[in-house]
């Protein structure tokens, strides 16, 4: 048995409390709630922001086209002169990468003052989510100055994409302004969702995953930009870089890439994760196949520790800023191992010769070696080590993550070189590749409702606490479900903090907690168990929160309770009442547009390789600009 405390009006969550089992059950709620949305007036002050920021910015480029303003002439040549491309390439990369920067500290601030302080009162209301809408309005903008400069540029793009009245935008610079606004609109798609579903207080939810995707996204088209405005310079792809800066962009941008899809497993890194443990090795397998295979056939020799050493610097860097806030940092997967395996696997020369099989070999050495190495890290830094019983399902999911990822890589890595396989075989490879990720993703997905398991709580009051503490004991109905669990723990957050307390088993059945926990305030605390397809949780204190509306939970000192999903637990916030047909089209619908993209990344990948062998059209001349009037002329 326990107690409630306090009710919200309309749209109360009631906790029916029962001798053998806890049922949430929900009542429709307004849509009007506080916590279903941003309030009316920071709409009003973001959209206002927007639509000055989007004037400002056709003002720039209508003053450009028609010679007026040389704003944009004097940053593309300075842009240029940093980084060796070509002014239409060398602006918009400028621009991207410091948006880039700002963003990705933005978001990982934002991640840890959700699990810190929880939910915010509105975009505006969290300082964390103005770095992240400037990076998103960045990329953006960085393809609409991709398409400026590329109007009578001296050396256009040779594959450019034709627009009508007679204009031409790079192949890169389309899909970075497409990206961009893929992820801008996650912004007021996100406060859509909030209203429509309540909130989801997870990394993964789908209006999140626009804006992410499209800011990870954007990192692999800021290399076929590169790529496209060397191959306008006249240059051979497999040519060294021509300055310091080149040698800097080379490197920076599969160092990125790995951060930003290892990004994905954040919520693991956190020990917040909402989704099951295998996804954690298979993410993370799938981030070295990609961005390390990528890395060692760009740079040659050595180029997959110096991807690594570039991504521990970024992400090194954000969880400083982010520690140096104040906020809980997350653990960081370090990836040295999977890149040493690869270096040994390709040491001889020629593996750019054999991009493929360079790919398999790469992504095995992922999925087996990188594996093996996560596992060992995870239990000197991280909040939920990997145990024994993620091997059966883990390890096969984690090679065949690492092999798709590392045939992507390939594909990526042999374009930026020029050894791009041909068009049959690449897409027998890229087919390959995301059947593989697809199975393997669909796979992870599916979980199973949690079976009759029950647990006799005992909370042992810590004498002299602040507030309400306590040591967790529970004594459960099937004992195998704790001891061959893949995660079984204690979670306190939202409260001022983070803390993910083990488990250990004190006697046949009896597993207790290795520190006390927070049981008052803000604080949301609960006892986690994900075993196999199944994820259970037995709530131990829940704030009441009069704007969602929820109630308080309050646990009496020992208690008896059935283990109940876990996602109805972890996100209070969300309507459960809403019907799943709308949730899941929607969710679909952003993964497909996500399959868009990467099929539009990999065609303007093969459409600029197809000058580099030859068999492309020739490069368009530029179009002679008009001399603005003179006024008088011709009096």
């Amino acid at each position: 048995m326990y107690t409630t405390v306090g009710y919200g009006t309309v749209g109360t969550v009631l906790y029916i409390a029962r001798e053998d089992t806890t049922v949430l059950a929900s009542t429709i709620a307004s849509v009007q709630a506080p916590a279903a949305g941003a309030p009316m007036a920071q709409i009003a002050i973001a959209t206002v922001f927007g639509v000055l920021s989007t004037a400002v910015l056709l003002w720039l480029v209508a003053g450009h086209r028609s010679g007026r303003s040389q704003a944009l002439t004097r940053a593309g040549g300075l842009a240029q002169r940093l980084t060796g491309l070509e002014p239409w390439a060398a602006l918009p990369v400028a621009v991207a990468t410091v948006g880039l920067v700002a963003g990705g500290f933005g978001v990982f601030w934002d991640i840890s003052l959700h699990i810190d302080v929880g939910r915010d009162e509105g975009p505006l209301a969290n300082p964390s989510h103005y770095p992240i809408m400037f990076c998103l309005y960045s990329l953006f903008a960085a393809g609409i100055l991709a398409f400026a400069l590329h109007e009578n540029a001296e050396h256009p793009s040779p594959r450019a994409l034709a627009l009508p009245g007679g204009h031409s935008i790079p192949v890169g610079g389309a899909l970075l302004g497409g990206a961009g606004l893929f992820a801008l609109t996650g912004f007021p798609l996100d406060d859509v969702w909030h209203r429509m579903f309540g909130q989801d207080v997870t990394l993964w939810g789908p209006t999140h995953l626009v804006m992410i995707n499209g800011a990870i996204l954007s990192v692999p088209i800021l290399a076929v930009l590169t790529l496209e405005a060397k191959r306008a310079a006249g240059h051979a792809l497999a040519a060294p870089p021509k300055s310091a800066a080149e040698h800097l962009v080379r490197l920076i941008l599969p160092g990125a890439l790995l951060f930003a899809i290892a990004f994905w497993a954040t919520e693991f890194d956190w020990g917040i994760p909402q989704y099951r443990q295998v996804w954690h090795p298979v993410l993370l397998a799938a981030a070295g196949g990609v961005a390390l295979t990528t890395g060692r056939l760009w740079l040659g020799r050595g180029g997959a520790v110096r991807v690594v050493l570039t991504y521990l610097v970024i992400r090194g860097s954000f969880s400083l800023g982010v520690g140096g806030l104040g906020q809980t940092v997350p653990a960081m997967p370090l990836f040295l191992a999977e890149a040493l395996a690869i270096e040994l696997l390709l040491w001889r020369r020629g593996a750019e010769l054999r991009p493929l099989r360079s790919g398999l070999a790469a992504g095995l050495a992922c999925g087996t070696v990188g594996f093996a190495a996560a596992y060992a890290w995870t239990h000197v830094w991280a909040p939920l080590p990997w145990q024994p019983s993620l091997l059966a399902e883990g390890l096969p999911s984690a090679i065949l993550a690492g092999v798709a990822g590392g045939l992507l890589g390939a594909l990526l890595g042999s374009a930026l070189i020029g050894t791009l396989p041909g068009a049959a075989v690449r897409r027998r490879a890229a087919l390959g590749a995301t059947a593989i990720l697809v199975v393997v993703g669909t796979n992870a997905l599916i979980t199973q409702d949690p079976r009759a398991v029950r647990a006799d709580v005992r909370l042992a009051p810590v004498a002299g606490a602040a507030g309400r503490e306590a040591v967790v004991e529970a004594t459960v109905s099937d004992p195998e479900v704790v001891r061959d669990a893949q995660s079984a723990y204690v979670l306190a957050w939202q409260g001022g903090g983070r803390r993910a307390v083990g488990l250990r088993e004190v006697a046949p059945g009896t597993f207790r907690a290795t520190e006390a926990v927070p049981l008052h305030g803000e604080w949301k605390t609960m006892l986690r168990v994900q075993d196999g397809r199944r994820m259970l949780n037995v709530p131990l204190h829940l704030p009441r929160e009069p704007s969602v509306p929820t109630p308080g939970l309050e646990r009496p000192e020992r208690f008896t309770a059935a283990f109940v999903d876990d996602h109805r637990v972890m996100q209070t916030e969300r309507r459960d009442y809403v019907p799943a047909w709308l949730w899941t089209p929607a969710a679909l619908l952003m993964l497909a547009f996500c399959g868009l993209f990467f099929t539009g990344i990999g065609m303007g990948i093969g459409r600029i390789c197809e000058q580099e062998r030859g068999d492309g059209a020739p490069p368009r001349r530029p179009r002679e600009r008009r001399a603005p009037a003179l006024a008088g002329a011709g009096s």
